[in-house]
Order: structure tokens, then C-alpha cells, then sequence
């Protein structure tokens, strides 16, 4: 059964006759009388019993098609009236997933600008428990995107890159600071350091780059996540490298915050199966990397003014977010 043959069962029974039918639809009357007896063969039934020359009738098969008919064509607009507006951005759903390297309040950061544009789709964000977990999610279709940093454990999945995260030494309220703001990765000792139980491939990065300078790493406390990590840091007698969105953070709630040289940094961005996305899934990835975009071009600009990079972060941060946000 096809859909033009229902479109034209209702047509000849709303407009009570082939010929009106036929003028309705801008085709032939033969051609339409034909579509309708094709319809009956398929069905076995005869749906019109034929009165006079050019006169039909319902027969009580007819009669039990009708509701039916005219369900299958109102499900097809109402299809077709959610496409548009997935199309428009004015409906639809995307699901996000996230790791605890790319936490869902970092994401959320990042998409503002997305919901004061788009009101009416949903987001849906849900955290993985690593990047195996959450590239498997994604390949499953449970997750539409998913913010992680590099390498992907899998080939199958495209990556767009957003930025380059960059981790900055979070010291205690008081803490005494270089004076140059910035601390060589080798002079850090024996400092005692805390870390997020789950982001091990942060974990990893960090004792890396510490031990490539001849430095081993003084784990002293594992938190379950980045936010009981800066809350132990803000008590006083441990450190942490948290990334430079959530270091602005801790600085305004009194933390001392260094640029270590080298700087430890990790790429990141979105994976998604291969294939176009969703229409909405596009505009979140768009978003997300204009937000971004801005606020690492104004902390260039600030930096080449003489700004340090925490400071030019600070600066620009509260600034970028009203400006990507429409709604103030």
C-alpha cells in the first residue's frame, strides 16, 4: 500500500466522485480509477461500489478504511510537521554524553548560547565513566555526541576538535606564588596533590609530564570528582591541576592559580558516528566551538598585552558568555 493510493481514497471519498476527485488532485480520471483498483486488488476487498456511470459508494469495507486512512495521513503530517521543525530548531532532542575529563557542568558552560538561541530542544546529558565507555555509548546511538579529549579508542567515529585543554597548578588561599606567575613543572618537589579518582587519562597526563622532568608525583588524596577536588584545595595543605575554565573558578573563590612551564595540556573535542548529524546535534557542536573560539581569541589579545594566562582567562570569561548569550 502506498501513501499517494490512501491521498487518493480519501480525495474520492471526500469529494464524493472520481471525476471532482481527479480535478482536485490534478491527475486523470483513469489514472486515478486505476490507482483506486490497484488499492483493492492489494487489499482483496472492494472499497467503492459503483452505482451509476460515474457514482460510487462506500461498501462497508470502504466505510472501516476511512478512519484508518485518514489516521495514516494525519501521522504523516505530524511527521513531517517534526521534521520541520527539528529542521527549524524549534523541537527535536540531543543526547550528550560527557567523561569526568570533559565534565557535564564544563559542557554546560559551553552550550549556553545554545539554549538562549534554541528554547525548545532538549539536551539530554548524561556522564560516562571513561572515554571506552563513552565512545561505546556513542557508536551504540546512545549518545548523539561526545565531548572527550584525544586519542579516541576507536576508528569508527569522527572527531572535531574544540580546543586544547590546559591545566593550571589550583594551590591553597595563601599560598605563596612565583613572582614571575609561572613555575617550572621541576621545581614542584614533593608537593602534596590531589586528584579526580575517574579522569585517569587526566591523571595519566599530569604524572607524565611530571615524571618527564624528573618529578614523581605526591598523590596524597583521590576525590570522586573535579568539584571535591577544588573544595579539599580551598581547606588548605593540598594541590591540584584542574583546567583553565575551572581554575578561573577556583581563583575567585580564593585559590592561588600558576601557569607551570611547560604548560600540561590535552586536545579535546566532540566524536559522533559517521554521517551527517541532526540538524540540532550541528548547531550544539557550532556553538560550542564559537564559545570557545571567542574566549581563546580574547585571551590571546589579552596576553599580547601582557596579561598572564589566568588573568586574560579571568578577564575575558564572564564578557565571552554574555556576549555568545542573546538573552543576556
Amino acid at each position: 500500500m502506498e501513501l499517494r493510493q490512501i491521498e487518493y481514497f480519501l480525495a474520492v471519498v471526500e469529494h464524493e466522485g472520481l471525476n471532482r476527485a481527479a480535478q482536485r488532485l490534478y491527475v486523470s480520471q483513469p489514472a486515478l480509477s486505476q490507482a483506486i483498483q490497484a488499492l483493492e486488488r492489494e487489499l482483496g476487498v472492494e472499497l467503492f461500489q459503483r452505482v451509476a456511470r460515474r457514482s460510487l459508494v462506500l461498501t462497508p469495507a470502504g466505510t472501516l478504511l476511512v478512519p484508518k486512512a485518514r489516521a495514516i495521513l494525519d501521522g504523516v503530517v505530524a511527521a513531517r510537521d517534526a521534521m520541520s521543525r527539528a529542521r527549524d530548531l524549534k523541537a527535536g532532542s540531543v543526547s550528550i554524553g560527557t567523561m569526568p575529563e570533559m565534565s557535564s557542568d564544563a559542557v554546560a558552560s559551553w552550550i549556553t548560547s545554545f539554549r538562549a538561541r534554541h528554547p525548545d530542544v532538549r539536551l539530554d546529558i548524561a556522564e560516562a565513566a571513561g572515554v571506552r565507555a563513552l565512545c561505546g555509548e556513542v557508536v551504540a546511538g546512545r549518545y548523539e555526541l561526545g565531548f572527550t579529549t584525544r586519542p579516541v579508542p576507536t576508528e569508527s567515529l569522527d572527531f572535531v576538535q574544540l580546543g586544547v585543554q590546559r591545566l593550571l597548578l589550583v594551590m591553597p588561599p595563601g599560598s605563596p606564588a612565583p613572582p614571575t606567575g609561572r613555575l617550572p613543572l621541576d621545581a614542584l618537589g614533593d608537593l602534596p596533590l590531589t586528584i579526580c579518582a575517574l579522569a585517569q587519562r587526566e591523571n595519566d597526563r599530569v604524572a607524565t609530564a611530571l615524571r618527564d622532568v624528573g618529578v614523581e608525583p605526591r598523590l596524597i588524596a583521590s576525590m570522586p570528582n573535579r568539584h571535591a577536588q577544588l573544595t579539599l584545595v580551598l581547606g588548605g595543605g593540598v594541590h591540584a591541576f584542574l583546567p583553565l575554565r575551572m581554575a578561573v573558578q577556583a581563583r575567585r573563590l580564593g585559590a592561588v592559580v600558576i601557569e607551570t612551564d611547560p604548560l600540561v595540556s590535552v586536545p579535546f573535542g566532540v566524536v559522533h558516528r559517521r554521517g551527517a548529524l541532526s540538524p540540532a546535534a550541528e548547531e550544539v557542536v557550532s556553538q560550542c566551538k564559537a564559545t570557545l573560539d571567542t574566549w581563546y581569541a580574547a585571551i590571546e589579545d589579552l596576553q599580547a598585552e601582557g596579561a598572564s594566562l589566568i588573568d586574560a582567562a579571568d578577564a575575558a570569561y564572564d564578557d565571552v558568555h554574555r556576549a555568545m548569550n542573546p538573552a543576556g
